[in-house]
């Protein structure tokens, strides 16, 4: 609906354009109103201006084992309703060829040599006589288009290969391997286009037919996407696969991602919001790469079409355009699952400052039932001490772990392990990483723990390694040793470990616990807070709009 409101602004405003000559001052109203018209359709359309209306998603994206960018040498297209291949440039796309319904195109990354065989042509319909006329004598002769359309036959390893295939049958002259050449491959393995402009890059658009008009790659029902695909080759001369799509319409693979479904409405409103927000403020994250944002973890994980679901598409469409605002600028907006009761200001988690709206705030309508809002998990010592080890810190048997900073949030900022060859200090949101542990609130306690007695007679738990006693030959040091015999109030004695061998880490929340928690906002749509109320409360000071 904004969308056809928006046409009809723009169509009265070219009219008062064209005519604008032949009026007068009582024609005044019909200029106004028009105007009107275009200024209602862009606050309707979009709330906030800056949203672009397409984004730019990498798909095959792997951070740590390509060092940031996305590449394939091969994959394979096919849409439901056939599929339009052409060249996008800064004047738009232009449809070069077409596939029909059912086919699967296998796109290559190509790196041989070729024989073109004619002169340049206008069109592909100007060419087609000439190519069947190569075909019809044997030759395996394919339409390219090169910024001009041509003919070219063979893939071969060097130029000696083409001379003793085609020398004296045909005349031709040699193509030299490129590191932007691109082949498009029939169902039938024949070549349907070789694709080698400088230019522009090579779209593949699903054909008109079907609302939405869909496409799938290789073959896969998990990735069917809306939009268009945008191949490109960078990175070590493989292909980058984009998904070239309107923005709400990301969304519509975004939020079921990152929130169930069956959530309250108000809740996938909050998460379509912060979504939009996230995706225009990290528009440049892969602009190296040529294309906004990923479609994993590292951006905010897109699942195309397979994931829709008509809940979380009303969501998005029910907040078009909107975002989290600070100071009337797109906010820096962060979201995870469980905050545990309290999230956490940001300097606490990644050092950063100057975010007046990333501050601990209460999360009293998380359920205490929640996913991870109560977790534990043990290791042995000797598992941290290899796990450590593996991330380039060998510091020997691990003698004891110990909180020794906390957020005011009550989060662990500043952990020390001890080791028999040293010690490693973690700071803020390293102090979960190292162990992959789900959250920074938590608590550390051991098999060696003892109740210790305070000044102000409080009793709190202490691994013994380390510590002072005093025994009947004075004050020692407990060193390391096999165990140690205690004797309680009661005389009765046990025996525990003077060094733990086992760490037990019992904690609240999953996340980083920046920004919005997604348990939390369920909580809170629950108990009747809209979404605006809903981001306003995570995200301190700052409108939606």
């Amino acid at each position: 609906m904004h969308g056809e409101f928006c046409k009809v602004g723009l169509k009265f405003c070219k009219i008062e354009y064209i005519f604008k000559d032949k009026l007068n001052k009582k024609n005044l109203l019909f200029i106004l109103l028009p105007l009107v018209i275009v200024f209602l359709s862009k606050v309707v359309c979009q709330a906030y201006p800056g949203i672009p209306e397409e984004v730019r998603i990498g798909l095959y994206f792997n951070d740590s084992k390509t060092k940031q960018y996305t590449a394939v040498s091969s994959f394979t297209i096919d849409g439901e309703t056939g599929l339009k291949i052409g060249s996008y440039t800064a004047d738009g796309f232009v449809k070069l060829i077409e596939e029909t319904t059912g086919n699967a195109l296998t796109i290559k990354k190509d790196e041989s040599y070729h024989a073109k065989l004619a002169d340049n042509f206008d069109s592909f319909e100007a060419l087609e006589q000439k190519l069947d006329a190569y075909i019809s004598n044997g030759i395996d002769a394919y339409p390219v288009f090169a910024d001009t359309w041509q003919i070219w036959c063979g893939f071969y390893k060097d130029e000696n290969g083409m001379k003793a295939e085609l020398g004296g049958v045909v005349e031709f002259s040699a193509v030299s391997p490129s590191a932007t050449r691109i082949v498009v491959f029939d169902s039938k393995g024949k070549v349907k286009l070789m694709y080698d402009s400088l230019k522009g890059a090579l779209r593949i658009y699903p054909k008109e037919g079907k609302n939405p008009a869909l496409f799938r790659i290789n073959g896969d029902s998990k990735k069917v996407y809306r939009g268009g695909i945008e191949v490109l080759r960078q990175a070590e001369s493989d292909m980058t696969v984009i998904n070239v799509l309107p923005l709400e319409e990301y969304l519509y693979g975004v939020v079921p991602g990152e929130i169930e479904a069956s959530s309250h409405p108000e809740a996938l409103k909050a998460q379509a919001v912060a979504a939009r927000t996230y995706t225009v403020n990290n528009l440049s994250k892969y602009k190296h790469l040529n294309f906004n944002l990923c479609s994993t973890t590292y951006s905010q994980v897109y699942k195309g079409y397979s994931v829709e679901h008509p809940a979380t598409n009303k969501a998005v469409d029910d907040t078009r355009g909107e975002i989290v605002t600070y100071n009337a600028k797109p906010a820096e907006v962060y979201y995870f699952s469980s905050s545990g009761g309290k999230t956490e200001d940001v300097k606490n988690v990644w050092g950063s400052s100057g975010y007046p709206y990333l501050v601990s705030v209460d999360d009293p309508y998380e359920s205490g039932n929640s996913w991870h809002y109560n977790w534990q998990v043990s290791y042995t010592a000797q598992k941290i001490g290899e796990i450590m080890a593996q991330r380039g810190y060998n510091i020997g048997y691990i003698l004891g772990i110990y909180i020794t900073k906390r957020s005011e949030a009550g989060r662990a900022t500043e952990l020390v392990v001890k080791g028999s060859k040293g010690e490693q200090v973690y700071k803020n949101s390293n102090t979960r990483s190292f162990l992959s542990l789900d959250s920074q609130w938590y608590e550390i306690t051991t098999d060696s723990d003892v109740a210790v007695l305070a000044q102000d007679g409080s009793t709190v738990n202490s691994q013994l390694n380390g510590k002072k006693v005093l025994t009947a030959s004075g004050l020692e040091t407990i060193k390391t040793s096999s165990s140690i015999s205690l004797a309680g109030s009661d005389n009765a004695k046990r025996k525990v470990p003077s060094v733990p061998t086992v760490y037990t880490f019992t904690g609240k929340g999953w996340g980083h616990a920046v920004g919005m928690s997604q348990e939390g906002a369920k909580g809170m749509a629950k108990a009747g807070f809209t979404y605006k109320e809903i981001l306003t409360h995570y995200f301190t000071g700052t409108e939606v709009e």
